[in-house]
């Protein structure tokens, strides 16, 4: 009797784990033959900001499991595509933006908002293949005033964790900046500050770096940075209608997140680990907290193993204890 009940737990747990792995791959697959969309929504209130330019661009592919690869324009960069750290994310679009309209690149599709500020991807003639996408805007006036979009990642498609589903047709509210248009004499200023993040390695550090000053996408100047005028600059009398950008340029060993804060460009190089150093584990991904806004991109981790299996070691651990009870 003990035996034919111990089985029956057994072919239970066995069963619901079955269970969730077809469900969890069925619903963790990307169909690759679905092509998804991208519908973003301008507005300002009740204002939709009508013809504002908008451009995607592919950084990564993505496979039916949703892992990432990096595309080969972008292998410069060292783009680090795991977790979801909001701040880091937004951090990483915001730099790699800069260099977007430093390098001229050809994005995936672009487009103009319609009379309801709506711009849905791709355009007419255009398709759009699973993988992560750069959203950048241009600079857009209306009302006396400038817009300048705030650049973002989106995964294509998208991974609902609640509902364990890709969502193909994908919604975002984009963010902006917004200021009045200036007068023709005005003028702004511009900063920029060097950050390292390599406790324990300043030794290696380069003697110098060089950043660039984009004017609307554009080098308007390069400056060199270093101990001898403490790793910052300023730019005075700057054109103030214009939209103000930095690179930097390439420093061995370092990554680079360019960040603005208020009118300085804080230029954070942090060490590259080891090689020898085992790679961090990635973190699980985090629940999009709201559909109608870009959801941080996932890694393509897939975790419903790790409900499964804690689901069975459970039932284990009771079907251990009902033997230890019957025994005693």
């Amino acid at each position: 009797m003990r035996l034919t009940r111990r089985k029956r737990v057994f072919a239970l747990l066995a069963a619901v784990l079955c269970l969730l792995t077809s469900v969890a791959q069925a619903a963790g697959r990307i169909d690759l033959s679905r092509k998804p969309t991208l519908t973003l929504s301008y507005r300002d209130g009740r204002t939709a900001l009508s013809g504002a330019t908008f451009s995607i661009y592919r950084v990564a592919d993505a496979d039916e499991t949703g892992e990432l690869t990096v595309r080969s324009e972008f292998d410069d960069f060292d783009l680090d595509i795991r977790g979801t750290n909001d701040s880091r994310w937004r951090a990483m679009a915001q730099t790699l933006e800069s260099y977007v309209l430093r390098r001229e690149l050809t994005p995936a599709d672009s487009g103009k908002t319609d009379k309801s500020g709506t711009l849905t991807f791709p355009t007419q003639g255009k398709k759009l293949p699973a993988g992560l996408y750069l959203v950048i805007g241009e600079r857009h006036t209306q009302g006396g005033y400038h817009y300048d979009a705030e650049p973002f990642f989106v995964l294509l498609p998208t991974q609902d964790l609640e509902k364990n589903e890709w969502v193909y047709d994908v919604s975002a509210n984009v963010k902006f900046d917004k200021t009045p248009v200036p007068d023709d004499d005005d003028t702004v200023t511009r900063k920029v500050l060097k950050v390292w993040d390599d406790d324990g390695a300043e030794d290696s550090r380069p003697r110098e770096i060089t950043v660039e000053l984009l004017k609307n996408g554009r080098v308007y100047d390069t400056v060199k940075l270093s101990e001898k005028n403490n790793w910052r600059y300023t730019w005075s009398d700057l054109d103030a209608d214009a939209r103000w950008t930095l690179t930097e340029k390439t420093v061995s060993g370092y990554t680079v997140s360019i960040t603005r804060e208020g009118i300085t460009f804080v230029v954070t190089n942090t060490k590259k680990p080891d090689r020898t150093e085992p790679p961090d584990t990635p973190p699980k991904p985090s629940h999009p907290s709201n559909p109608a806004k870009p959801t941080l991109p996932q890694t393509g981790a897939v975790w419903w193993h790790v409900e499964a299996l804690a689901l069975a070691g459970l039932g284990f651990l009771i079907l251990g204890a009902l033997d230890r009870k019957r025994e005693a």
